[in-house]
């Protein structure tokens, strides 16, 4: 809990660049949800070459962004196990009126991961290119939607641009559409 919303893996910059990228400025990739404000939140950290995320860290942020004006919440993570916090932050979020879209998990199998596999998400698997779910993608009677999610263009610290895979990639596409439609 340091303020530092900097990205130590370059995902959480890769899916804020596929909601809001600028649009029209001549470089790069253009986000989806032109003129959406991104309200970028670190909720984990780099250890041994992984992503660590604990679960009163996202709960924190989850209320933060509630607290603070946030309309969409993209959750582009995922556990196969259950949260009693998460379950309960989710729940003040969605009491509050704002949309919590998340991803299902890349195991390519039904479990769908937590929080997605939560009744007070948009849950969220990836699509191919010919429309199908991707191979990677869980999927489950707990998915609401699917959406592109492999070799997704986007940004990356720096300044450069990379491709991702995931439904992570997915669950930013829906943010975006639910940004432009609110």
């Amino acid at each position: 809990r340091d303020g530092d919303p900097a990205d130590e893996s370059g995902h959480g910059t890769h899916v804020a660049g596929i909601i809001g990228a600028s649009v029209d400025n001549g470089i790069g990739i253009a986000g989806l949800a032109d003129g959406a404000q991104v309200m970028a939140l670190r909720a984990g950290f780099q250890m041994g070459g992984a992503g660590v995320l604990e679960d009163d860290d996202i709960a924190a942020a989850i209320v933060y962004a509630v607290d603070n004006g946030a309309h969409v919440i993209n959750l582009s993570f995922g556990d196969p196990s259950f949260s009693p916090l998460l379950r309960d932050v989710i729940r003040y979020a969605n009491d509050a009126g704002v949309l919590v879209v998340a991803a299902v998990g890349n195991e390519g199998d039904g479990d769908v991961f937590y929080p997605a596999r939560l009744g007070e998400t948009v849950a969220v698997a990836a699509t191919a290119d010919d429309g199908r779910v991707a191979s990677f993608s869980n999927w489950g009677a707990s998915v609401d939607i699917a959406a592109p999610g492999i070799g997704i263009l986007s940004l990356s610290p720096g300044g450069s641009y990379t491709e991702r895979s995931g439904t992570s990639m997915s669950a930013a596409h829906v943010s975006a559409a639910a940004a432009l439609l609110l």
